[in-house]
């Protein structure tokens, strides 16, 4: 997977799991694409080992830690709203 695909496709999954996926009432709602995407990424690094670099494996976390952290914000965020009301 290229360095832009890769981008590409974070960039959109953060924006839904920040504003769509987190917005249920219930926790685990939101954690199901970062759970998807984390699966998808280890497939793609096992079958493609032999050729990866050090950055390939570094964006690869970025990219996994990146989701986990919005879905906690947007599940925060949206639990404040729902308080306040």
């Amino acid at each position: 997977m290229g360095l832009l695909t890769l981008g590409v496709i974070t960039v959109v999954l953060l924006g839904l799991e920040e504003w769509l996926f987190t917005a249920s009432h219930y926790f685990w709602v939101g954690g199901i694409v970062p759970i998807l995407w984390t699966v998808a990424l280890a497939v793609l690094v096992i079958q493609n080992a032999a050729n990866l670099t050090l950055i390939d494996y570094f964006l690869a976390i970025i990219a996994v830690i990146s989701l986990y952290v919005c879905w906690g914000n947007g599940f925060q965020r949206h639990a404040t709203k729902r308080a306040a009301r």
